[in-house]
């Protein structure tokens, strides 16, 4: 029993080591977050293109984060964001962005 334990061990690293993730057609757009605050902030972040949602991105304060998402056939990266909180108010609406590569979004 131990022996055939012992041997699937292996399979069960070379299968988990594998990705079977497909490439969105377009390829990916990588970007940045700056947060220009006081203080550290949590975002939210809707990836239109692949209908992804990135809950709970933590952006420590004075400091840029580098984001990837799909990008559309322009290549361009077409974003939603808002501040992470508890409550939905009109203080707090989604913000749609159209990011090109290497471009900064900055969090006020």
């Amino acid at each position: 029993m131990r022996i055939k334990l012992f041997l699937r061990i292996p399979h069960f690293l070379l299968l988990a080591a594998c990705s079977a993730s497909i490439e969105p057609p377009n390829g990916m757009v990588d970007w940045r977050f700056a947060n220009t605050t006081g203080t550290n902030i949590l975002i939210s972040v809707y990836d239109e293109v692949c209908r992804r949602s990135y809950f709970r991105v933590s952006v420590p304060r004075s400091r840029e984060i580098a984001m990837t998402t799909c990008a559309t056939p322009e290549g361009q990266a077409q974003i939603r964001c808002r501040r992470r909180s508890y409550k939905i108010s009109e203080d707090n609406p989604w913000i749609d962005a159209s990011l090109n590569a290497s471009q900064v979004l900055l969090i006020r």
